[in-house]
């Protein structure tokens, strides 16, 4: 555990959690203080990981498990029909709290949030030549050029 860690001082009830809200033998889930919707949720290993490239499997698996669990958890106690995904992970994706874990933001068809119309004011169209190589690069483990 990191002590100063927040995620890591709530999971040891040293500071309680008394909004959460499922939790299994490797993860636990709680409701976010600065919610997107009401039940908006995250999701963290409990064993301490900083981001993606700290986990292990085994803990990355039993968050996906539990994210599951708790999608479905909301969609009966909230009426809602659809989930949004977020993990930042690291300081290039704006990671804020470095403890992983897995933003569960509950939707409705009919609600305001439109990530769609976000989505494609930022989305550039590459060339087929240009994702080619870049997929043999990301498989063959080479670093960019700099």
């Amino acid at each position: 555990m990191a002590s100063a860690c927040v995620f890591c001082r709530m999971i040891s009830g040293e500071l309680g959690a008394p909004h959460w809200i499922a939790r299994s033998d490797r993860a636990f889930a709680f409701l976010d203080i600065r919610p997107i919707r009401t039940g908006h949720a995250l999701v963290v290993p409990k064993r301490h990981a900083v981001d993606l490239s700290d986990v292990s499997p085994e803990d990355w698996a039993a968050v996906n498990e539990l994210v599951v669990d708790v999608a479905r958890r909301l969609r009966t106690a909230l009426g809602t029909d659809g989930e949004n995904l977020l993990v930042a992970s690291g300081p290039g994706s704006e990671q804020s709290v470095f403890h992983l874990h897995v933003h569960v933001i509950p939707r409705k068809r009919d609600d305001d949030l439109r990530w769609n119309d976000w989505w494609q004011t930022k989305v550039f169209t590459p060339s087929e030549p240009d994702l080619i190589a870049l997929a043999d690069r990301i498989r063959s483990g080479s670093a960019p050029d700099r």
